[in-house]
């Protein structure tokens, strides 16, 4: 089963790796693709470029070899829809089942995003709890729930697509945002984000 996270990544830090390391020990997953957008459709503004958030990337991923970073989005010169990247993916992988990782803030906003109904026919939705969101969804949302949340994370390997499962991966409070204030503020973010990408902010001059 391939996994996929996406984000603007600005930076990386170490509750991306969580969520990922934990995901990789729970759920059937051969492989996590980490998809940096483009230029996020909706409210988030990106600082770093494509280029600084690329280096990030593979500095961050390096020890792991079974973290791959997918450049699609960015190559694209259309606006970077998640059900486009999907239909991308599984035009590659047409039988291998997908999981797309999302938090439980991007399942509450889900009826906003293009086409949303339709995310589910391309590959699973694996929910990762978020600590500063509550489990309260909107009508649309919570129906969409019912209809195909499973209990059993074995399912996900017995078909391509089409399941919704809400994890149990305790998230870490970090933030990008947080990240980025504290260097904007003349702090050292320690321990929250790997060394090797702390430096290259540093060298780079991001976020000041």
């Amino acid at each position: 089963m391939l996994g996929l996270l996406g984000g603007s990544f600005d930076p990386i830090h170490n509750g991306h790796l969580h969520i990922a390391k934990s995901l990789y020990e729970q759920l059937p997953l051969k492989e996590i693709r980490f998809v940096p957008c483009k230029n996020p459709i909706l409210w988030k503004k990106v600082i770093a470029n494509e280029t600084q958030r690329l280096a990030m990337l593979e500095r961050a991923l390096a020890p792991y070899p079974y973290y791959l970073i997918d450049e699609r989005e960015l190559k694209r010169t259309t606006p970077a829809y998640t059900l486009e990247t999907l239909i991308s993916l599984r035009q590659e992988f047409p039988n291998i089942p997908i999981a797309l990782i999302l938090g439980s803030d991007n399942l509450e906003n889900l009826n906003s995003w293009y086409k949303w109904t339709s995310l589910i026919e391309y590959a699973h939705l694996v929910i990762v709890p978020r600590t500063d969101y509550p489990k309260v969804y909107n009508e649309s949302i919570q129906t969409f729930i019912k209809k195909f949340q499973i209990e059993n994370p074995s399912l996900l390997s017995e078909q391509a697509a089409g399941l919704l499962l809400m994890t149990h991966v305790k998230p870490l409070a970090i933030s990008a945002t947080a990240i980025r204030t504290e260097i904007a503020r003349g702090l050292q973010p320690i321990g929250l984000l790997p060394s090797s990408v702390l430096a290259y902010i540093y060298e780079q001059k991001l976020y000041l």
